[in-house]
This record gives structure tokens, sequence and C-alpha cells, in this order.
């Protein structure tokens, strides 16, 4: 027998197992083809269309990069967060997704990559673009997502999302640039 494969270890499985069963069940019963299922399948597709056709594609490449890193910080964060009970999602788009997968990998990302298409030439332009997103973020986007029932606060604070989105996106920059330049 594996060393690592506890009695405590079987318990955890076990307590994941009925965690993935009530999981589905209630997406299966309250999610799945309500009006705001829907609504997550549109907030999904609708802004990779509308971004596409924005992106700069001469530059698609390092706006992507810089994207995939604000998506790969987003679902760290997202996952530490549901795992500690800081924040819940009540409604999903898929039931075996990361817990928001529409905004940690659509959403967010995208309006970012925006923001850095057109404002990365410059740290001033880059941060002052980036504060006015955040704020925007914080002081309408989370919140209506609170309201239309997507996301449900326990600890976590709006002012939390706004020093992530800055920091966020302000590492991602860093990075990308000392890789591009």
């Amino acid at each position: 027998m594996n060393s690592h494969i506890t009695e405590r270890f079987k318990e955890i499985q076990q307590a994941r197992e009925h965690l993935h069963e009530l999981g589905m069940i209630q997406w299966k019963t309250e999610n799945v083809f309500t009006w705001q299922w829907w609504l997550l399948v549109s907030l999904t597709i609708l802004p990779l269309i509308i971004w596409w056709n924005l992106l700069d594609k001469k530059r698609a490449y390092e706006i992507a990069f810089y994207g995939c890193m604000i998506n790969i910080m987003a679902l760290v964060l997202d996952n530490i967060g549901t795992e500690w009970l800081w924040w819940g999602y009540p409604v999903k788009l898929l039931p075996s997704t990361p817990p928001l997968f529409t905004a940690d990998s659509i959403l967010v990302p995208i309006f970012l990559m925006l923001v850095y298409q057109r404002y990365s030439q410059s740290w001033k332009a880059f941060f002052v673009a980036n504060f006015v997103t955040a704020l925007a973020i914080v002081t309408l986007a989370e919140p209506l997502f609170v309201w239309l029932g997507y996301y449900q606060l326990n600890s976590w604070k709006f002012a939390y999302s706004f020093l992530f989105y800055m920091s966020a996106s302000t590492l991602a920059r860093f990075i990308v640039w000392k890789i591009v330049r």
C-alpha cells in the first residue's frame, strides 16, 4: 500500500465524490437551461467574437499571451478562494469547469487584453487604464454578478478583487514586456 494513501485521504476523496455528485445534481436540476445559464453561455461566446474583431492581429500572440497569464492567475485565485470558502458560485456553465469559467477565462482576460492592446505602450497610461478598468469591474461587473446570483461573497471583499486585478495585470505586463522586448 502506498504510504501516502492514508485513511484521512480516503475520507477526503469520499467527501469529494459526494460533493461532485451533489454538484452534478444541482447543475442538472437548478442550473442548466435556466435564463442565468443561457446568459452565461452568451457571456462566454459573444465576448470572444467581439474580442476577435477588435484584436490587433499583428500583436495577437503578445496580447493572447498577456490574456493567458491573466487567465492563469484568475484560475489560481479562484481555486484558492472557492477552496477556502471566500466565495461560491451558485450557477455554473458546466459542472466540471473551473468555478466561474466565464469570468476567469473569458470576461476578465478579454477586458484586460483590450486595455493592454490599447495602453501597453507606456507604464503610466497602462496603469491609469487598468485602474479605471479594475474599478469598473469591482463596482459594476462583480456586484452585477452577485445580484444575478452567479457569485456569492462570503469573507471576500470587492476591494481585494481590485487589488488582484491591478497586481495581476501589472505582473502580466511586466512579464510580457520582458519576454517580447
